[in-house]
């Protein structure tokens, strides 16, 4: 089917000047680009000036899930989303053996929605996504956290030389069977365990597949600069590319490090995603120190808090009295932010509930308890399942940092409970508050960050532009394109966004959202025969 698109306002992706134009789509690309077309179509869409984009690129996801989810992928498609990576912060899906996917499933960060998981790898989890049909084109990352668990479970020690080769089998198979690269997550358990030789060798394999290296770092706060600095010896050792995930800085003593952190990522040529909010959202769980995650297999964990030596101990932790032991970085949000910064957002079992949308220091006065009485308890009544907002850093550090020119755009979607508004609400917010407001970048570079940048740097072929013979992920929308969700009305969509293509099909028609499944799963191979 051809369609043309009439009268819009075209901001490429390409970082160049907008222009008054038309688009034609034949089929799943976009066959022509310019002010004026005269050709056949079977359907024309008046754009009366709206401004026409690429299909924006999601860098950074947790949506691994959101395809057998009821609402799918709708909070992530009336933003202009045409594009997922997933798999992000080594936390994932695939590929775990059957047998241990009822433990992972059981403490799974990301969500665990009630639904069957037919898959034991990367192949069979992508037939499956491919079974229900897509909304969105997808691709997914190797979680390094997955293939630790598979070999050491909740060991704490190091690799063996044995399980390293063991690791390195692993990887390659799933490199080779089209993943879009590997990704760590250096904070969660028990990825948070791995030394330098087991690093290397997934970056090493990284390199031979010349894939890229994603990292959520050991240290986001006091110690960040040391954890960039690791990861950039890591990757420099191995010959791979990499790229810092959610970029940030936690606690305003370490606001001054900004420079520092942005001179680093510009003397290495590294690459970064942020969401456009100065709060972020995880599990609880991440909060304890690695001293006490190391000390105890999970299930012991959670016996261990509820004794009164423990407790102490973590009270000490957390009022910076212990410090953790030299080379094991920690972000102590507590002392780092405040008990009153850290909200509650999602629990497991309806008792708990009582506790969505409100701090721990206000649950602990509540409760007349100490906040981190408070919150050893929920952690042991939810069996660690809790997850948190927590407000990390000033909103003029998120701004300056998303002017670097070598940023980009993820929401790092976690679905689940009280959601965070970046589920809703990331791009427009980007072009309401960033662009339009507060003017910190033209829109033809914001637009740009958000689309043909990331298909760039993830080798995302013919996407990420408006240009003959790209796929035509392609949104259109007016200046009344805001986001609307916060903490207190998360759920709210988003506004103004009028047309929306994924591989030339509607998805967005005259503003309201079609149930088509066209979106395809975009695996990155790089034998030349795939391509």
């Amino acid at each position: 089917m051809r369609q043309l698109i009439k009268n819009a306002v075209v901001v490429d992706g390409s970082g160049g000047n907008t222009f008054s134009g038309d688009v034609l789509i034949d089929g799943e690309f976009i066959a022509s680009v310019g002010p004026y077309i005269d050709e056949r179509a079977d359907v024309v869409i008046e754009a009366n000036g709206a401004y026409l984009a690429p299909g924006f690129i999601d860098v950074h996801s947790h949506a691994d899930l959101a395809t057998f989810m009821p609402q799918g992928f709708k909070p992530k498609v009336l933003q202009g989303i045409t594009t997922e990576l997933v798999g992000l912060c080594g936390l994932g899906v695939s590929p775990l053996p059957k047998h241990l996917q009822p433990e992972l499933r059981d403490r799974l960060i990301i969500g665990n929605p009630p639904i069957d998981w037919t898959w034991d790898d990367y192949a069979s989890y992508c037939q499956s996504l491919s079974q229900h049909g897509l909304e969105v084109n997808l691709s997914a990352f190797l979680p390094h956290g997955l293939l630790r668990y598979q070999i050491c479970g909740n060991s704490h020690f190091p690799m063996s030389s044995q399980q390293r080769h063991q690791l390195a089998k692993l990887t390659d198979k799933t490199l080779a069977a089209g993943a879009r690269g590997i990704s760590l997550g250096l904070i969660y358990h028990p990825a948070l365990f791995s030394d330098k030789e087991e690093l290397l060798t997934v970056a090493q394999v990284a390199a031979q597949h010349r894939k890229p290296l994603v990292v959520h770092v050991r240290s986001e706060s006091d110690e960040i600069l040391e954890a960039v600095q690791e990861m950039v010896a890591i990757s420099q050792q191995a010959g791979c590319q990499l790229h810092i995930s959610h970029l940030k800085l936690i606690g305003r003593r370490n606001a001054a490090k900004l420079d520092s952190l942005l001179a680093l990522i510009d003397r290495h040529n590294l690459t970064f995603d942020q969401y456009p909010y100065h709060y972020g959202s995880t599990t609880l769980f991440s909060i304890l120190p690695p001293a006490l995650i190391r000390t105890y297999a999970p299930d012991e964990l959670m016996n261990a808090l509820n004794t009164q030596p423990i407790r102490r101990q973590v009270k000490d932790w957390f009022s910076e009295r212990l410090l953790p032991q030299a080379g094991e970085p920690w972000d102590n949000l507590p002392a780092l932010v405040g008990w009153e910064n850290i909200l509650i957002c999602e629990v497991e079992t309806p008792p708990a509930r009582q506790w969505l949308g409100q701090s721990v220091s206000e649950c602990a006065r509540q409760t007349d308890q100490h906040p981190v009485d408070f919150v050893l308890d929920l952690l042991v009544s939810e069996r660690g399942n809790v997850r948190m907002i927590d407000y990390f850093m000033d909103e003029a550090l998120v701004e300056r940092i998303f002017t670097h020119p070598r940023g980009m755009v993820g929401t790092d979607t976690i679905f689940g409970g009280q959601i965070h508004p970046r589920v809703s609400g990331t791009f427009p917010r980007i072009i309401n508050q960033f662009v339009k407001h507060k003017q910190l970048l033209p829109l033809e570079q914001a637009i740009h960050k958000m689309t043909a940048l990331s298909a760039e740097t993830f080798g995302l072929r013919k996407r990420g532009k408006i240009a003959p013979g790209y796929y035509a992920d392609i949104s259109l929308f007016g200046a009344d394109f805001s986001d609307h969700s916060t903490i207190e009305q998360p759920d709210a969509f988003a506004c103004g966004l009028r047309e929306l293509w994924v591989n030339g099909c509607r998805k967005v028609a005259g503003g309201e959202y079609l149930e088509t499944r066209s979106g395809q799963l975009l695996h990155h191979w790089t034998d030349n025969r795939h391509l």
